[in-house]
């Protein structure tokens, strides 16, 4: 099998012809946020962060005397794991952070007002001891609710127990284990087939409203982070917005739809940095229990349609959300009325709007509905208010790891751009992508908190948001070897490109000029994976395994742009002032094991190697795979890495103060399966 589809190199493309370089500006942004030596950030001026702000903003505007000015920003795709100053490390001293968080809470003006008592200092938000009632007026709520909440012949089990129990007297202020002993049979919930979500529509029912008190913030701190990559990345969001704004702080929405263990918990957090940053922030309490309510015209309803629908296969059980989160569950009663009309007003006011990390089925289920075939193709009115002022130039989309993958979407030369949900890279190469049906789809091999737990390799067919439409998105990508599953999405949907997003990095998209061509660049930590496949070959349709050939790579660090035109044609420049690393005569193949293991960096180091050995060729394989979240040896997959005579590499080797900073484009890759032991090639 392996065998029989060797990886030879493929086709020749033409070497990229220089492009116009856009928005270059990460060494001033990090200079401006590295901690000195002999400055304490917290005596920082203000003006000199206005300064700041200043100079970014003419970074992304340009300046009247130039004659190609850089245009303003689409889109800021983000990696995930951004490096950020947050308050659920403790209070304690952090490396994330400038400076201990009773100086941060003096000094950061998004915090003010806030003491160390109304702080979280841990990841879980406290619950109270939750008490229910069994009576009457309960039983009425109960027996009211619609069947879109609770399926009436299983509703109509329960409330046939629950009237036999008051029947006996009425139950008040029990907890719930006790209510449970004391009005319901054993084992009643398997006996009724009630699910988890039904569960929490239930409880909401039958709860006691609880002592009212005022909830502790988990708090975030852009001011005083300390990681000069993850500040970069906001302030460039920041600038982007504010070209919008008229030079005042811009208005940014922020969506936790994504989150979990459900997106109230991801509010304080996201709309805190944002403040931090120097952004007027609004949240937008989209999510898909929203989503439900809003489309059943149902919004007295909405506090049963939350917890419903985080109770759909969720991380761990989650109850009574309103009166955990009463602020932002009356936010979202205000946005629910008159069909959203408070919503869809903020929308249009909005200069960019920041998606948050999570699952990205959940972002997509709280703007877009499924039609009678379960498409995701019923685009709400907010999606079409995204959209429309994105189109027009009046919007920055941003998002981060789940926010990330959601913005992608749209037509791409008539085939419609679609959404990765899920799937390791092994999984994919060997068994393709299922079509995503939504967070209930999403079961895991272990529990979904677990640590070795993971998702369904499915691929959503209509795509995000689509705000993006030049090919496929992917996040986390270097760090958890995603090259593989890229490849295959790119290659399964037709399309020409797929874009990899490292960890604490973003790729910026400009708005189209007026030739038709987008431009884009690269700041952060790491970079950004841009794979083309308009020359690859694949496994033929119906063939029992799959392979590729011919995938032309590129991977583009902080000073790389690209550009594709308005035919479609990908163009990519490295940093001119970056070292070349061409061929060594004597070099051998540079050889990785352990490639697809996720978390591992192992294709991007196989990359890396290349380029400072001065390889013509790289080879790796899944043999000696540790990776706990799938068995890689069934069989195991090889990889081909090439140099065409196209490619070019460009970097420095690492060095005992930082690692290795390697960047190359026409790198040709494939992968196939292994007949028996995978064997690396000798050196040609």
């Amino acid at each position: 099998m392996g065998d029989s589809h060797p990886l030879e190199p493929p086709l020749r493309l033409s070497r990229g012809s220089t492009i116009f370089s856009f928005f270059n500006s990460v060494k001033i942004q990090t200079f401006l946020h590295l901690p000195l030596p002999t400055m304490n950030p917290l005596v920082i001026s203000r003006g000199l962060q206005r300064l700041a702000s200043a100079l970014l903003a003419l970074l992304l505007l340009g300046s009247p005397a130039r004659a190609a000015e850089p245009l303003p920003l689409a889109n800021v795709i983000m990696g995930g794991a951004e490096h950020r100053c947050s308050s659920f490390t403790g209070n304690k001293p952090s490396p994330e952070c400038a400076a201990d968080w009773a100086t941060i809470l003096q000094q950061d003006p998004a915090l003010q007002g806030l003491t160390l008592g109304d702080i979280l200092f841990e990841n879980d938000y406290p619950e109270p001891v939750w008490t229910y009632s069994l009576n009457a007026t309960k039983l009425q709520a109960l027996r009211a609710l619609p069947e879109r909440l609770f399926d009436a012949r299983r509703k109509a089990a329960v409330l046939a127990q629950l009237e036999t129990a008051l029947a006996r007297g009425p139950l008040s202020q029990q907890t719930w284990p006790a209510l449970e002993d004391s009005a319901l049979p054993p084992a009643w919930q398997k006996d009724v087939g009630l699910s988890l979500a039904e569960l929490s529509v239930m409880r909401n029912a039958l709860v006691d409203t609880p002592p009212i008190t005022r909830r502790k913030q988990l708090a975030r701190s852009h001011r005083f982070s300390s990681n000069a990559a993850s500040v970069s990345i906001f302030d460039t969001l920041i600038a982007a917005a504010r070209v919008h704004s008229a030079g005042k702080p811009p208005l940014i929405g922020v969506v936790t739809a994504s989150g979990g263990p459900h997106p109230f918990v991801d509010h304080d957090l996201n709309a805190l940095a944002l403040r931090s940053a120097g952004a007027q922030v609004v949240y937008l309490p989209l999510e898909g229990g929203f989503r439900q309510a809003l489309d059943a015209q149902d919004c007295a309803h909405l506090r049963y349609d939350y917890d419903r629908y985080a109770n759909t296969n969720p991380e761990r059980p989650v109850f009574h959300s309103h009166w955990l989160f009463p602020d932002l569950a009356a936010q979202q009663q205000a946005m629910c009325e008159n069909h959203g009309a408070k919503l869809n007003a903020v929308l249009r006011q909005l200069d960019g709007i920041y998606f948050s990390g999570g699952n990205q089925a959940r972002h997509l289920e709280s703007l877009v509905s499924r039609d009678a075939s379960g498409r995701y193709t019923g685009f709400s009115a907010q999606w079409h208010v995204i959209q429309s002022r994105h189109a027009q130039g009046k919007l920055v989309v941003a998002g981060t790891s789940a926010g990330n993958h959601f913005q992608g979407g749209g037509l791409w030369r008539g085939r419609a751009v679609p959404m990765i949900g899920g799937g390791d890279a092994y999984d994919v190469l060997k068994n393709g992508y299922a079509t995503g049906q939504g967070p209930a789809s999403d079961v895991t091999t272990a529990g979904i908190a677990d640590a070795h737990a993971r998702y369904p390799a499915v691929i959503y067919p209509d795509g995000g948001l689509g705000t993006f439409r030049f090919g496929v998105l992917d996040s986390h990508f270097s760090r958890r070897t995603r090259e593989a599953r890229l490849i295959r999405a790119v290659t399964e949907s037709g399309m020409d490109y797929g874009f990899g997003v490292d960890e604490n990095t973003a790729l910026l998209v400009s708005q189209t000029d007026t030739a038709g061509t987008t431009h884009f660049s690269v700041i952060g930590a790491a970079g950004v994976f841009v794979v083309d496949m308009r020359t690859a070959q694949t496994a033929p349709a119906g063939s029992p395994v799959w392979w590729v050939q011919g995938a032309v790579a590129h991977y583009m660090l902080p000073g790389d742009t690209a550009h594709i035109d308005a035919a479609g044609q990908l163009q990519v420049q490295l940093a001119a002032d970056a070292a070349l690393l061409p061929v060594v005569a004597d070099a051998k193949p540079a050889v990785r094991d352990r490639l697809l293991d996720y978390g591992s960096t192992h294709f991007l180091a196989l990359a890396r190697s290349m380029g400072v050995q001065g390889a013509a060729l790289g080879w790796g394989s899944t043999e000696g795979s540790t990776d706990k979240r799938s068995l890689q040896n069934a069989p195991h997959y090889r990889a081909m890495l090439t140099r065409g005579p196209s490619t070019v590499f460009r970097g420095v080797a690492a060095t005992d103060a930082q690692p290795a900073r390697v960047r190359y484009t026409h790198l040709h890759i494939g992968f196939a399966p292994c007949d028996g032991p995978c064997q690396a090639p000798a050196l040609p």
